[in-house]
C-alpha cells in the first residue's frame, strides 16, 4: 500500500531500531525472525468500558500474556454528545507501552518487537490534513476529499496541525449517543435496508458508521485532506503518523462491499459520502509503519513496526477461538459488553432471510467471515450493578452470581436485543419493568433474581440465534460452542447456555482479543507459522479451558424454517 501525502516516509523500507526491518510491502525481512527467537510484542486492546496494554511473548510453542497496564474507558458528554475521551486513552496507552517495554527487558528480551491495536467498532475520529496535504496539487487523493452531502470543502486552514496529536477535529462521538436515533429508518426510506444488506452484508444497526456520518455536522466544514479514521486506525495514526483503514473494522461500517476490500460506491453515492474521506485499506498482518522517532524516544522504546491486526476486537477474539480442525464451521460467542454469537464461515451470507433475521457479516482475519448477531451481553449486568452502587448498595460480582445460581429459575424473561437496553442509566429499573413473568410472580424483587433473569434470557437468546445462524448458513448445529472473552468466566451463564442448546460449551480464553492481537503480530514477525490452524493450535497450547457439558444429553433441534432462504 502506497503512502499518501503527509504519511511518514520512514514506514516503507526502513530498518527500525529495536525491531525487525520491513520492506515496501510490509513484509518482515529479518532473517532471524524464523520462530526460533522469542519475540515480545505489545497488544493495545481497547474495550467499551476498559482498556489494557498487554505484553505478549511467543516462545517454546506458547503465548505468554502479561498485563502491562489496565485503565478505565468512560463515556462523557462533550459538545452535546456522548463521547470517548481519546486524549485520556492515548495518555494511558503511552504509559502502557513504556511499561510493556520494561517488562520485556525484565524477561531478558531486547524490548518490544512490534505493536498492534484493536478496539470496538464503528466509532471514528476526524483528523485534519497533515502539513504537506495543504499544498497538494489538484487531483491528488489528499486534495479531493469532500465531506458527505457537500460538493466541496473549504480550503485547508493556514494553521495546519503539525503532529498527529494536534490534528484531531472535535471529539470521538460514541455509538451509544442518541444522534443517530431514527437515521437508519430515514435513510432506508430512500435506499432500502434490503439493498443495503445485499451490498454490504451488514445489519442496519442504528449506530453504524454510515448513519453516524449522515448526521455529523462537522463534516461540512472539514478542510480538504481530512480523514475519518476508525478508533484503532486513529491510534495507529498517533503511533506512526500514517493513515490507513483496517479491513475487519471497515466491514462493520455499513459501507464496505460484502467480502471485498472496497467501499460500496452505490451506498456512498446514496449517502453523499465521498470515498476520499477514508484512508487506503490495510489488512491484518500488514505493517502500518514504524513508531514516530520522537514518540519512541519519549517512551524509551525502539522505532518498532506497528502491525495491523484484526483491529475490530471481535476479529482478534475469534481468531483466538481454540477450536480444533473440524469439517463444520466454528460456533462462537465473544462475550463481553456485547455478546456476539455466530459462525465463522468462508464467505458472507447475504440472503433476504439473513437480512430479515437481523444477522450481520463481519470480515475476519485471512479472508474469513463472522456471520453473527449482536446481543447486549454483560453490559446489562454491569449497568445494573452500577445503578445499585450509585444507590449506595455494596455489590460483589462473585457473590451476586453465586446468589443468582441459588435463586429459583424459570420465573422471568426479557428480550436482550430490545433497543431500550442500548443506552446507559438506571438499567436495573428498566430490566425489572421489562421482565415478563412466567408464573405468578410479577417482577424480580432482588438483585439475585434480576441477574438470574438476565442470564437465563441471554442463554435462551444464544440458543435461538445460533440455531438461526445454522439454518441461514445451511449448516448443522456444531457439537460445541466456544465462549471467549471476559464473559467466559461466568460459569452460571455457560451452564445455562449448554443446557439451552444441548451441546458442550467450551469456555476460554478470557483474554482472547489480546491473544489474537499478539498472534497476528507474531506471525508477521515469523514467530508463528502461516499454516492454516497454526494460531488456534498455539492458543490451545497456551491456555486452560473449561468444559460445560449440558445437563441433558438431548441436543437442541434446529427450527423447521426461518423465512425464505433466498
Amino acid at each position: 500500500m502506497n503512502a499518501g501525502a503527509g504519511d511518514d516516509p520512514r514506514a516503507d523500507g526502513a530498518v527500525p531500531p529495536g525491531g525487525p526491518p520491513v520492506d515496501a510491502l510490509g513484509a518482515v525481512t529479518d532473517s532471524a525472525a524464523d520462530g526460533s527467537t522469542p519475540r515480545a510484542v505489545a497488544a493495545i486492546d481497547l474495550g467499551a468500558t476498559s482498556g489494557r496494554v498487554m505484553l505478549g511473548v511467543v516462545a517454546r510453542g506458547r503465548i505468554e500474556l502479561v498485563p502491562a497496564h489496565r485503565f478505565e474507558n468512560r463515556l462523557e458528554t462533550r459538545e452535546g454528545h456522548l463521547s470517548w475521551d481519546l486524549d485520556a486513552l492515548w495518555a494511558e496507552i503511552q504509559q502502557g507501552l513504556a511499561a510493556a517495554q520494561d517488562l520485556a527487558l525484565l524477561r531478558g528480551l531486547p524490548g518490544l518487537s512490534s505493536i498492534g491495536v484493536d478496539s470496538w467498532a464503528v466509532d471514528y475520529a476526524l483528523v485534519g490534513p497533515a502539513p504537506s496535504e495543504t499544498t497538494a496539487s489538484p487531483g491528488t487523493a489528499s486534495s479531493t476529499a469532500v465531506s458527505p452531502g457537500t460538493a466541496s470543502r473549504a480550503a485547508a486552514s493556514a494553521a495546519a496541525p503539525t503532529s498527529p496529536e494536534a490534528s484531531r477535529i472535535g471529539e470521538v462521538v460514541a455509538y451509544r449517543d442518541t444522534r443517530t436515533d431514527g437515521v437508519a429508518e430515514r435513510f432506508a426510506a430512500q435506499f432500502s435496508s434490503a439493498r443495503q444488506f445485499a451490498l454490504t452484508g451488514t445489519a442496519q444497526q442504528p449506530f453504524n458508521t454510515l448513519y453516524q456520518l449522515l448526521v455529523d455536522e462537522r463534516l461540512a466544514a472539514l478542510p480538504a485532506g481530512s480523514t475519518a479514521l476508525l478508533v484503532p486506525d486513529a491510534i495507529g495514526h498517533l503511533l506512526t503518523g500514517r493513515r490507513r483503514t483496517e479491513l475487519t473494522n471497515a466491514s462493520t461500517t455499513g459501507m464496505l462491499a460484502a467480502g471485498e476490500a472496497a467501499w460500496s460506491s452505490e451506498i456512498l453515492a446514496a449517502a453523499g459520502v465521498d470515498e476520499a474521506l477514508f484512508a487506503p485499506f490495510i489488512a491484518p498482518g500488514e505493517v502500518l509503519g514504524t513508531i514516530r522517532p520522537e514518540l519512541a524516544s519519549r517512551l524509551g522504546i525502539g522505532e518498532v513496526p506497528v502491525i495491523a491486526v484484526g483491529s475490530h476486537d471481535t476479529a482478534s477474539a475469534v481468531l483466538a477461538v481454540p477450536a480444533a480442525p473440524s469439517p463444520g464451521p466454528v460456533a462462537f460467542i465473544s462475550s463481553g459488553t456485547w455478546s456476539l454469537i455466530g459462525l465463522e464461515l468462508p464467505a458472507p451470507v447475504t440472503t433476504g432471510a439473513a437480512h430479515e433475521a437481523g444477522f450481520t457479516n463481519e470480515g475476519g482475519v485471512d479472508g474469513t467471515t463472522r456471520f453473527l448477531k449482536n446481543v447486549s451481553g454483560m453490559w446489562l449486568v454491569s449497568e445494573s450493578i452500577r445503578q445499585w452502587e450509585e444507590d449506595g448498595e455494596r455489590v460483589d460480582l462473585d457473590e451476586l452470581l453465586a446468589a443468582a445460581a441459588e435463586a429459583p429459575g424459570g420465573r422471568f424473561r426479557i428480550d436482550p436485543t430490545d433497543p431500550q437496553f442500548l443506552t446507559p442509566g438506571r438499567m436495573a429499573d428498566r430490566v425489572q419493568a421489562a421482565a415478563r413473568p412466567l408464573g405468578e410472580d410479577e417482577h424480580p424483587r432482588t438483585p439475585a433474581e434480576l441477574v438470574r433473569c438476565l442470564l437465563e434470557s441471554l442463554a435462551e437468546t444464544y440458543r435461538d440465534e445460533l440455531q438461526a445462524a445454522c439454518r441461514l448458513a445451511r449448516v448443522d448445529l456444531p457439537e460445541r460452542l466456544h465462549v471467549v472473552g471476559g464473559g467466559s468466566r461466568n460459569a452460571l451463564l455457560n451452564q445455562l447456555t449448554a443446557d439451552a442448546l444441548g451441546i458442550e460449551v467450551v469456555a476460554g480464553p478470557m483474554e482472547a482479543t489480546a491473544l489474537g492481537n499478539v498472534a497476528i503480530q507474531s506471525r508477521t514477525l515469523g514467530a508463528v507459522p502461516h499454516e492454516p490452524g497454526a494460531i488456534r493450535a498455539l492458543v490451545r497450547e497456551s491456555v486452560e479451558l473449561e468444559s460445560f457439558p449440558p445437563s441433558t444429553t438431548k441436543k437442541a433441534s434446529l427450527p423447521a424454517a426461518i423465512g425464505s432462504l433466498s
